[in-house]
C-alpha cells in the first residue's frame, strides 16, 4: 500500500472544468492531495495551472466538477470562503506590506 492510501484526502477534485468562450482552460481535472502532502503544479504557459488554482481559491467559478475538502463537498464562491476552509494562495508577483505578518499578508 502506498503512502497516499494511508492518509485521508484533504483536497479532492473531480472533473473540474473551466471554459472561456471556445477555450477549455481546464478539462475534467481530477486531483487528490492527502493531509501533509506538498505538491507543485508544473507546465507550460497556458496549460491551466493558474486557472485551476484560481478555481480552488474561489476567484474563478468552475463550469463543472466537484471539490471536496476534508471529505465534505464544498462550493468555494470567493477567496473568503477558501480562507475559512484553510485554502490560501501566494501570488507570483508579491505585493507584501512590511508592517504585516506573513499570515496577514
Amino acid at each position: 500500500m502506498s503512502a497516499n492510501h494511508d492518509r485521508a484526502n484533504l483536497l479532492e477534485v473531480r472533473g473540474l472544468t473551466k471554459i472561456f468562450g471556445t477555450l477549455t482552460a481546464c478539462d475534467h481535472i481530477d486531483l487528490n492531495i492527502a493531509k501533509g502532502e506538498i505538491h507543485a503544479l508544473l507546465g507550460e504557459n497556458g496549460a491551466g495551472k493558474s486557472t485551476l488554482v484560481k478555481m480552488l481559491f474561489g476567484s474563478l467559478e468552475p463550469n463543472s466538477g466537484e471539490i471536496f475538502w476534508d471529505g465534505k463537498a464544498v462550493t468555494i464562491t470567493s477567496p473568503g470562503v477558501a480562507k475559512k476552509l484553510g485554502i490560501g494562495m501566494v501570488f507570483q508577483h508579491f505585493s507584501l506590506f512590511e508592517a504585516l505578518t506573513a499570515a496577514e499578508n
